[in-house]
């Protein structure tokens, strides 16, 4: 298996966490650690960069490192580490930020060592634009670069916004962050006008709608991909999933890509693997679907999302029938996914 090495630079954090199941007080989360998680499934070597207090409990670190995720790269500092208090509704793509501490997330500032500044990948997964920006610029200016966003920061740094997707290949965002950046209502409008900015790739993330794809080829014209989601029965906290999807597609480019830009093709095929990785992540409060998630599983679910978007070429080399078959739900799907809204297939976009 080929395999580029990747870095991700993004939050770890110390989360509490209200949704309609429950409250999970002072538990892992951050957005570095989601997307750490769930590249570590899709690919053999990865590095993650961040910064955490004295508070951070080396417990954690000892489990993480025990996934396959390595603080080899994470910076230790005096004072607290990066806080967030979320609520959701019952319609749990709504959210509402109860506090956020910056800790020492707000005095720190990356700085790469030169075995990293030569990744074929970069992920900044969700941090402030300007620290975004720091990273991607200490890299090498070849890399493939991959960035994600959060609504409060497009607000609060346009400018920086801007400049970082003028320089990224691969831009995600959910329908409201699109919607807020292009200041428009629609998000296949808002999908374009990603694109428009700067880079070759463009996801706007539905939650459980799914999400849709665009690139803009040489000739000028759009083409888009509708990702199915993965049903969850019962969705327990969807925090990080948008940093799961992140950090899934990035593993599997990462493992996959056969050049140093990937094809249409493979961007499909990677946005299957990080919507099931991304459903995943919501089964559990904090990382805990990601850490009992394994790559079997990522393979099974993957294929049936394939399925459902009319992929039909394999996306992993091994093949599902390998992996122990869910048990079947009621009505005879399998495992705990039921029908899916029916998918759009590629076509062009004027």
């Amino acid at each position: 298996m080929i395999s580029h090495p990747l870095s991700i630079y993004g939050t770890i954090a110390i989360d509490t966490l209200i949704t309609p199941s429950g409250r999970a007080e002072a538990v892992a989360g951050g957005s570095g650690i989601y997307a750490a998680l769930a590249a570590r499934l899709l690919c053999q070597t990865h590095a993650l960069i961040g910064v955490v207090g004295d508070d951070y409990p080396a417990e954690w670190e000892k489990n993480f490192e025990s996934k396959g995720v390595s603080f080899r790269y994470v910076s230790h500092m005096h004072g607290k580490t990066f806080a967030w208090t979320g609520k959701y509704e019952q319609d749990m793509n709504l959210r509402t930020t109860l506090e956020t501490i910056e800790g020492v997330q707000a005095l720190w500032q990356p700085k790469l060592p030169q075995s990293l500044r030569q990744s074929r990948i970069v992920v900044a997964a969700n941090v402030t634009p300007p620290l975004q920006a720091a990273m991607i610029e200490q890299c090498n200016p070849s890399a493939f670069k991959m960035a994600d966003f959060m609504k409060s920061w497009i607000i609060r740094e346009p400018e920086y916004t801007r400049k970082l997707l003028g320089c990224v290949d691969v831009v995600l965002m959910n329908d409201e962050e699109a919607c807020e950046y292009a200041q428009t209502d629609d998000p296949r409008a808002a999908g374009l006008a990603l694109l428009h900015a700067g880079p070759g790739f463009a996801i706007v993330k539905h939650g459980s709608a799914g999400s849709d794809l665009y690139h803009r080829r040489k000739d000028g014209k759009v083409e888009s991909f509708h990702c199915p989601a993965l049903p969850v029965e019962h969705a327990v906290d969807p925090t990080g999933a948008g940093d799961s999807y992140l950090g899934a597609l990035a593993g599997y480019l990462s493992s996959h890509m056969q050049a140093a830009q990937p094809s249409w093709e493979e961007m499909q095929r990677g946005t299957l693997c990080a919507s099931a990785v991304a459903a995943c992540t919501c089964k559990t409060f904090s990382t805990d679907g990601l850490v009992q998630l394994t790559r079997g599983e990522v393979v099974r679910l993957s294929a049936l999302l394939a399925d459902r978007a009319g992929v039909t070429r394999p996306l992993f080399d091994e093949p599902p029938a390998c992996v122990r078959p869910a048990p079947e739900s009621p009505d005879g799907s399998p495992g705990a996914c039921s029908d899916a809204e029916p998918s759009r297939e590629s076509q062009p976009l004027r």
